[in-house]
């Protein structure tokens, strides 16, 4: 074969980095005909997204970086905020399974000569006419001190401890998880509280087909296990699973194995979730801690994470709610002339009317004490490009619903800490959200 892969990616590919691909004409001549370039087709399925090109390097190699035509058919998922839930959700907007061909053109006889898709050697030698790459929409740091970083996901199928370590399959989030019931590393959630939590799956090799949700008592002692069963998810690599209080006490009864709702009871300060595949663990344990903060309103906000998931945090101390007002005038000429010819003069004559006015809604909001973990992890939530305010109020029926809010901006400062420096500490934001209040326009 002359069309060689000298460099290609690992499954799972995260979006907004690169999602390069190295090709390599093994036969010389062919590479130095006239206009000699490589090709890349990046499909869905059968159907042609688009064709990228480019010339050889000075060593014959073709350099693609495939992230941008990616991007444009990649989004997020929102979990769904019914009164019935299922145990979990695909999240098809998130991820995409491209298929991709490769060959060159050239133009020695003067007019261009297309081969495409050719057969191609692969790093491990096998061959093949395409390859299937699936990209999620994950945008890792290229360096964040422990966190999880571009280099090491790219790097010796990193990738397998989100999709097929068994008994230590992380879930799509970096926020704290104490690994044990009850304590103050875990996050902390309210019972009113709606939200999900996110995962990759690599079906072929490590499915699921159940959910453990166990509450702790304020002694730490278990209270319940509920296990839910897990639908079809052939057609799913990418999910969302309830996992805040309310969100699991809404689960529908149908999905249920062992156990009953509620599922999260008044009388639990402590849970924990869990993924199974034939009862056997497949993931780590992740716990959470219910907080019951009475004095000021908690306002919770949810973030697109770095891992193509959303994740949740409750500020907990006082907000302020602003309007900061925009107007806009024009000069006009007093209508101060009277019918006799003599001129009334009157500071009662408005000369500057106003035409245009909106209010544009912002909000202050202060955690209550937060530890290093916690406020490092929150460095996600302020570079976050999509944040909504889960806002609840009492819906026109006479019941009390949450609706998101869309968080146009957010301003806030932070500063690494570090756990033998600083102890405890406030985070501080203000949000700028994406709607306008309009009383006049033009």
């Amino acid at each position: 074969m002359s069309l060689e892969i000298k460099y290609l990616p690992q499954q799972f590919r995260t979006v907004y980095n690169p999602v390069e691909i190295v090709l390599y004409e093994t036969n010389n001549t062919t590479r130095n005909y006239t206009g000699f370039a490589y090709l890349i087709d990046v499909k869905d399925g059968a159907t042609l997204l688009g064709r990228l090109k480019v010339p050889p390097t000075t060593n014959g190699y073709g350099r693609f970086d495939l992230s941008g035509i990616m991007q444009s058919y990649i989004s997020s998922n929102l979990g769904t905020l019914a009164s019935s839930l299922t145990s979990v959700y695909g999240n098809t907007d998130s991820f995409k399974d491209f298929t991709l061909e490769f060959g060159w053109v050239h133009y020695n006889t003067g007019s261009a000569t297309f081969d495409i898709p050719q057969t191609v050697t692969f790093p491990d030698t096998t061959t093949g006419t395409s390859y299937d790459l699936l990209t999620f929409n994950s945008s890792l740091p290229r360096y964040r001190r422990d966190v999880v970083n571009f280099y090491d996901w790219q790097y010796n199928n990193y990738y397998q401890k989100y999709t097929e370590n068994v008994g230590t399959r992380k879930f799509l989030t970096n926020s704290p998880n104490g690994g044990e019931e009850l304590n103050p590393n875990n996050q902390k959630v309210m019972l009113t509280d709606e939200g999900y939590i996110y995962s990759l799956l690599d079906f072929a090799n490590d499915p699921i087909d159940q959910i453990s949700i166990e509450e702790f008592n304020s002694s730490g002692l278990s209270i319940s296990t509920t296990t839910l069963n897990v639908p079809s998810l052939s057609a799913f690599s990418h999910i969302a699973i309830p996992i805040a209080p309310a969100s699991l006490n809404k689960v529908s009864a149908s999905m249920i194995a062992s156990g009953s709702q509620p599922i999260i009871s008044a009388s639990a300060a402590s849970y924990k979730i869990n993924l199974l595949n034939s009862s056997s663990l497949v993931s780590e344990r992740f716990y959470y801690n219910i907080d019951s903060e009475c004095r000021f309103e908690t306002r919770r906000l949810e973030f697109l994470n770095s891992l193509g998931g959303f994740d949740y945090f409750n500020f907990t101390k006082v907000s302020r709610h602003t309007e900061q007002i925009e107007r806009k005038f024009f000069q006009t000429t007093s209508n101060d002339l009277e019918t006799d010819g003599s001129i009334n003069y009157s500071i009662s004559n408005r000369e500057k009317v106003q035409y245009y006015t909106k209010s544009m809604p912002k909000m202050k909001l202060t955690s209550d004490w937060i530890d290093y973990n916690t406020y490092n992890w929150l460095l996600e939530l302020i570079e976050s490009p999509e944040i909504y305010l889960m806002d609840s109020y009492s819906a026109p029926t006479g019941s009390t619903e949450i609706r998101r809010i869309p968080v146009k901006n957010i301003e806030g400062n932070w500063e690494e800490k570090i756990n033998s420096i600083d102890k405890v500490f406030n985070l501080e934001v203000n949000l700028e959200f994406g709607i306008d209040n309009k009383r006049q326009s033009f």
